[in-house]
């Protein structure tokens, strides 16, 4: 069983890809990564882009709850830095749901998450 994000509810019509992330947040029962989010043109929220970007933007948590495990595969807190000088950990390059439960990966780490299901909320 292996199924990626674009397929889960809250995490529609988003591109992870090219979405950067801000901060990943450890909790005694939470990790949470914040971040600047891409948005498709047929996510309710879309607006078109701010000049010079590519992507209409929104600011968002991915949250997992209730954590029964976690494990970093790999980690690494290097900040990147853009052309307007923001500082970010990178791009999530991978999301799926598989038999060993949420797998993420991205210039920040890889990291396996069992959970409550993971959730999109909007900041």
């Amino acid at each position: 069983m292996m199924n990626t994000y674009s397929d889960w509810e809250d995490f529609a019509d988003i591109y992870l890809e090219d979405s950067f992330v801000l901060s990943i947040d450890e909790a005694e029962d939470e990790i949470s990564f914040t971040i600047e989010v891409a948005l498709t043109e047929n996510h309710p929220l879309y607006i078109k882009p701010k000049p010079n970007e590519q992507y209409c933007y929104k600011k968002g948590k991915i949250i997992f709850q209730n954590l029964k495990s976690f494990k970093w595969l790999e980690k690494n807190n290097k900040l990147f830095t853009d052309a307007t000088g923001s500082k970010d950990y990178g791009n999530i390059d991978s999301f799926q749901l598989s038999n060993k439960g949420y797998e993420l990966s991205g210039d920040w780490g890889y990291l396996v998450v069992s959970s409550s299901p993971v959730k999109l909320v909007w900041i």
